[in-house]
């Protein structure tokens, strides 16, 4: 039983104002990313002071928010998920997340905040039935571990096929589209 790879918390904010000082692809990592991944494969709990992925596609396309507004894509990485108390840890992850883009902003975010959604481990599992909700299937954190990928063809079911970032060849989008052809392959 090979240990899950992390998962990801994701805030989808619909926000009421413009903010000129960010861009498309905004990153602000943590004062400790030792401590950060520490906190997430040893503690399996979420950092104080996570890096924090912000991607707001109406930057490049101005029709993904209405005028003068913003869509944030906000995600933060997380465990995977082994039981643990996930609205808590949401709760407290959100109110990080704020303080920290509200202090290196210059202003209180929170009140640009007009509508939220949000994708959690849970939901991951639940919507994609990826095991604890984990973004790449097994965790690749030794030197065997892209050995032991799960397989793209079925040993015990003939036709049987699997593509996607939880087999061979790996997670990501150029891995999963490189799986498809390799399975596209296969059936030809």
């Amino acid at each position: 039983n090979q240990e899950r790879s992390s998962s990801a918390l994701i805030f989808y904010w619909g926000m009421n104002k413009q903010f000129p000082k960010l861009d498309l692809h905004n990153i602000f990592f943590s004062a400790d990313y030792e401590a950060e991944f520490n906190d997430i494969w040893q503690q399996k709990i979420i950092y104080h002071d996570p890096t924090v992925y912000l991607n707001i596609s109406s930057k490049y396309k101005a029709d993904d928010a209405p005028d003068g507004c913003e869509n944030w894509f906000v995600m933060i990485n997380v465990p995977s998920n082994s039981g643990q108390d996930w609205d808590s840890l949401i709760k407290q992850a959100r109110q990080n997340i704020i303080i920290k883009l509200s202090r290196l902003l210059g202003k209180d975010i929170s009140a640009y905040i007009k509508c939220e959604s949000i994708l959690d481990p849970q939901s991951i599992e639940s919507r994609t039935s990826s095991y604890q909700g984990s973004l790449y299937g097994t965790s690749s954190n030794n030197q065997f571990a892209a050995f032991l990928r799960h397989a793209n063809k079925s040993s015990k079911i003939n036709n049987l096929y699997f593509c996607g970032g939880s087999v061979h060849p790996g997670g990501g989008i150029p891995l999963c589209l490189l799986s498809a052809k390799i399975v596209s392959d296969w059936i030809k």
